[in-house]
């Protein structure tokens, strides 16, 4: 019996050291993954100030446009 927990005692610690070892590579896995998340947002936030410096430019454009023909 008292070898019998013995047994029961090593393989429970080895299940413990197995899922540690998986939370520690899933933990590392998250932070990539986030890394890239943060990466494609920078990218995102690039794409939409362009769009607005080109809304800016139409608007001015179109301001441009309606003094012309408020002008005529």
């Amino acid at each position: 019996m008292e070898k019998l927990q013995i047994i029961l005692t090593i393989l429970l610690l080895i299940i413990e050291v197995v899922a540690f070892a998986w939370l520690i590579i899933d933990i590392q896995k998250s932070k990539r993954n986030q890394a890239k998340i943060i990466d494609l947002e920078h990218q995102i936030l690039n794409v939409e100030d362009s769009i607005m410096e080109l809304e800016k430019v139409i608007v001015k454009k179109i301001d441009i446009l309606i003094e012309k023909k408020s002008n005529e």
